[in-house]
């Protein structure tokens, strides 16, 4: 463990820019009521149903945009300042909110939100997998997800017991503090690698495992790692070309991965929780069931990353997409007897433990995961690109699925719109179990392969 320290650091320092993230994503629940209202602080009166519309779809708009950046950013000049970069638009964002008083100041920072998201979640799974040890791999690439239901449930409490104008300054200080911590981190090994060069790789790669390791040690973990080593010359394996069945086969398992988390239901059900409690009869305030709610959430965030290295990726990612289905189907029958008459009074418990069943099982494996296992299906030299094409695609399917499905609710009824839900986690469960091999304790070139193997 004493050799993985600086692995840990880099990680959680990293992901405070995750923690970031998670209280963009709390902020809108307690703070749009009040932008909504008499008492909004903004100096162009109450935001309408419309612009609060603008202000949530947005955030996805500018998170495709910041990929596809970031993407760029990282290969070009390293994974070091494409990360640190984030810092900016984060920061801008939150000084918009802080002193911008019309609609259109919100509608920027939420687009630069955006930005900077799309950087975090581009940067941090090719950080996490070019720096850390096949052992710890899968708990280091779960911290994306924890931190950003921590910062989310940081931010129910904050926005909620603190005044509008403190949050911001809250979150800057964080982003400030991820700053100087990442500051003295090194560049990864493996792009200093594929740079050519070597000597900084090898330095670099000392510094992760925090020991004096001779060049033929390092040398013999960047070999187990994909890269060759010929008369004291390591220089990268061109592998590129000889891994287009591993690329293809881990860009379809990529985008099936991400949309697990989109479909699995916490994406959308966040914006109905209200609704839910109130239809099991809770007598809770909105801020408290928020809270809880979220709570549940980074509970079992925290458990998958405290069993996926004793467990695997695959077992966890299966029953928490089938297990977000069934919970998701059964809130449906709920909702469809009320809808047609049936006297359900004696089962009014059923959405709210159905629903805090569905937020633990599915950020559990399908929401915690699926960045860890994207992270490690390819290879060195077209991880970057697929990672970001990947993850475009979530960002286009959540902007999609924030524009449609008020009208699904409104055609198909909740449980027509929630079923529909269902049986498409169901779908894409199943071709993971089909298709994905199990990556715990594998190096990547050893996945790649048997990516490109099909077997």
């Amino acid at each position: 463990m004493t050799s993985c320290v600086k692995q840990y650091f880099a990680v959680i320092c990293a992901n405070l820019m995750t923690f970031n993230y998670g209280i963009t994503v709390g902020w809108p629940s307690s703070t749009l009521p009040l932008l909504m209202s008499d008492e909004t602080p903004l100096a162009s009166g109450a935001l309408t149903l419309f612009q609060v519309s603008c202000i949530g779809s947005i955030l996805c708009i500018g998170g495709a945009l910041g990929q596809m950046l970031y993407a760029w950013i990282a290969d070009k000049y390293g994974r070091k300042p494409g990360m640190m970069m984030t810092f900016v638009p984060a920061v801008i964002h939150w000084l918009l909110i802080e002193f911008g008083t019309e609609f259109y100041a919100l509608l920027v920072a939420r687009f630069l939100a955006g930005i900077t998201a799309g950087g975090v979640f581009q940067v941090i799974p090719m950080i996490v997998s070019e720096i850390s040890s096949i052992e710890i791999r899968g708990r280091l690439g779960s911290f994306i997800m924890l931190f950003t239901n921590a910062g989310t449930v940081f931010a129910y409490i904050v926005c909620n017991y603190t005044s509008y104008f403190a949050v911001p300054w809250i979150s800057i200080g964080i982003c400030t503090m991820f700053l100087v911590g990442y500051s003295f981190m090194h560049e990864t090994p493996k792009y200093l690698m594929m740079i050519k060069k070597e000597k900084e790789a090898l330095d670099a790669m000392r510094f992760f495992n925090n020991g004096p390791f001779t060049d033929s040690k390092s040398a013999e973990i960047l070999k187990s790692e994909g890269f060759d080593v010929e008369k004291d010359e390591i220089r990268v394996k061109c592998t590129s070309l000889k891994l287009d069945r591993a690329a293809k086969r881990g860009f379809i398992i990529g985008n099936v991965l991400v949309n697990i988390v989109i479909f699995s239901g916490l994406f959308t059900f966040a914006n109905y929780y209200d609704m839910i409690f109130r239809e099991a009869g809770s007598s809770l305030s909105p801020a408290l069931s928020s809270i809880i709610v979220g709570s549940i959430q980074l509970a079992g965030t925290i458990s998958a990353s405290t069993v996926v290295e004793r467990v695997g990726r695959k077992p966890l990612i299966l029953v928490s997409a089938y297990g977000s289905a069934f919970f998701v189907t059964i809130m449906g029958l709920h909702s469809m007897l009320m809808d047609v008459g049936v006297d359900v009074s004696s089962f009014s418990w059923v959405p709210l433990i159905c629903l805090s069943l569905l937020v633990f099982v599915a950020a559990n494996g399908a929401q915690s995961l699926p960045m860890v296992i994207v992270g490690e299906i390819f290879a060195q030299e077209v991880r970057g690109p697929l990672i970001s094409l990947c993850l475009i695609g979530n960002w286009t399917m959540s902007f999609i699925l924030l524009l449609v499905f008020p009208y699904m609710v409104e055609y198909l009824k909740i449980y027509g719109a929630i079923w529909v839900f269902a049986v498409i986690e169901c779908a894409l469960a199943t071709v993971i179990l089909v298709m994905l091999p199990e990556t715990k304790g594998v190096s990547i070139e050893r996945i790649v392969q048997i990516l490109g193997k099909g077997k």
